[in-house]
């Protein structure tokens, strides 16, 4: 971000032109009050530079959404952006910044732009107590294949288009359409295609699931290395099951009691720190592009992180994902990278399934959760199966698995395995999952077929 030969008082600058100082205030004027430039600008006074402003003079510049939108402030990094804000429609904002400073603006939860006449909608920094509106016809733009960033070209020169394809498409589209004829592949039904991408045969047909956990509820090494446990099984007579209330018929329910080694537990933990926990959110809903909006989860409390990059090449994620691999047999084309979690006290996760009934997406259904303790908890924050009432205590290093689908129609969930993280009551709860899913999820999410363009 710096260069090598920036002074200390010129990188605090840039710092300072980094941080945003959100202040509620009351909604101001109309859209009659606002005009636009040109450039997309939106202004309620000449946006020539003034000269007398040093350029090291913090200003202080008004935003107010007037759209009906909950929309996304951007200061333009000369990258993809960096967030500044989120405004609610009729919320206003101060920010401060600086001299030539320039923001865009997003609809909420995804980098879909908002245009007002098809001009790209943004704010350009040239006086003391500017004030900006993002007004009421303020939309997404109508053309869907446009390069979002300024950036753009340079990543397609370099290679982008063929290293990320979906998230390039997406939001490089002008930039890869000559490469990949991104245009076309704009459309996520025809990018996420069985034929564009290639889709292989499903990892389990019928039967699959059970042959899977009666192997490890049969296998002696698993239960001398790992320590394995049989709590819940259709047959829980024959694999001793140790669930007090586990009849005939009952779904499988795995926990490998010592599965995790300490330095494994450790560069979990380390990973999350690396990517930084923020509030989970949910799935909303999905643009025209494929792009799937993040919101604020109201039924959990926790923070996560997505072990990417240069968590997921610490040697003991690594190891703890190759021992995945080699007990459930399937590659690791198949899973989603580690989610880690962060529950403090009184945080949780109310009753939810990790699958839908169908699931008719490239990837297919998540068809195992891989749950991965990775702390004690002195009270409370057990995984509890809601419509079973068995409870899972945590325990450091404890792997606990359940399948989400059906062993006699795996295209189908089992709708028995809702399940909830507890309340933490004392203590604090770490943990890390991988879903694992029917297909190949790779490369659906390389090719932005996953909602997902992290």
């Amino acid at each position: 971000f710096f260069s090598a030969n920036e002074n200390a008082t010129m990188k605090l600058f840039r710092l300072l032109a980094l941080a945003a100082a959100v202040l509620p205030s009351p909604v101001a004027g109309s859209v009659s009050e606002a005009t636009i430039d040109s450039s997309g600008n939106v202004i309620t006074n000449d946006d020539t530079i003034d000269k007398t402003i040093r350029q090291n003079e913090e200003l202080s510049t008004h935003v107010t959404n007037q759209s009906p939108f909950r929309s996304d402030i951007y200061w333009d990094d000369g990258e993809y952006g960096t967030l500044i804000s989120t405004l609610d429609p009729e919320e206003s904002a101060s920010l401060n910044t600086y001299l030539g400073h320039q923001f865009f603006v997003t609809r909420h939860g995804v980098k879909e732009g908002l245009f007002v006449d098809e001009e790209r909608l943004v704010f350009k920094v040239g006086q003391r107590n500017q004030q900006f509106y993002i007004p009421q016809n303020a939309a997404p733009s109508t053309k869907l294949c446009q390069d979002r960033f300024s950036v753009c070209k340079d990543y397609s020169k370099n290679g982008g288009c063929q290293s990320s394809p979906g998230w390039m498409i997406v939001h490089c589209c002008e930039s890869c359409d000559e490469a990949l004829n991104a245009s076309e592949l704009i459309d996520p039904k025809k990018r996420c295609s069985k034929e564009n991408l290639n889709t292989p045969e499903p990892v389990w047909k019928a039967g699959d699931l059970n042959k899977l956990f009666e192997s490890w509820a049969t296998n002696e090494t698993l239960k001398d290395e790992f320590g394995l446990e049989v709590v819940s099984s259709p047959e829980p007579e024959k694999y001793q099951a140790t669930w007090e209330k586990a009849s005939e018929g009952a779904p499988w329910v795995v926990v490998f009691n010592n599965f995790l080694t300490d330095s494994e537990v450790a560069d979990l933990i380390r990973g999350g720190e690396i990517e930084g926990f923020e509030r989970s959110t949910d799935q909303g809903n999905i643009n025209e592009v494929g792009e799937m909006e993040k919101v604020v989860s109201k039924t959990r409390t926790s923070s996560n992180a997505w072990c990417m990059h240069s968590c997921e090449r610490l040697p003991g994620v690594r190891s703890a994902t190759k021992k995945i691999e080699e007990v459930t047999g399937i590659p690791y084309v198949n899973y989603e990278s580690f989610q880690l979690l962060n529950y403090e006290k009184n945080q949780f996760y109310r009753s939810h399934h990790d699958s839908s009934s169908t699931d008719t997406t490239p990837a297919g259904h998540r068809i195992l959760t891989f749950f991965l303790y990775l702390s004690d908890v002195e009270e409370g924050g057990e995984t509890y199966f809601n419509k079973l009432d068995l409870a899972v205590k945590p325990k450091k290093g404890k792997a606990l698995v359940w399948p989400s689908v059906r062993d006699d129609n795996p295209t189908y969930w089992d709708a028995r395995m809702f399940h909830e993280a507890k309340d933490v009551i004392k203590g604090k709860k770490m943990a890390a999952n991988h879903w694992i899913h029917m297909n190949d999820y790779h490369t659906p999410n390389d090719w932005g077929c996953t909602g997902s363009f992290t």
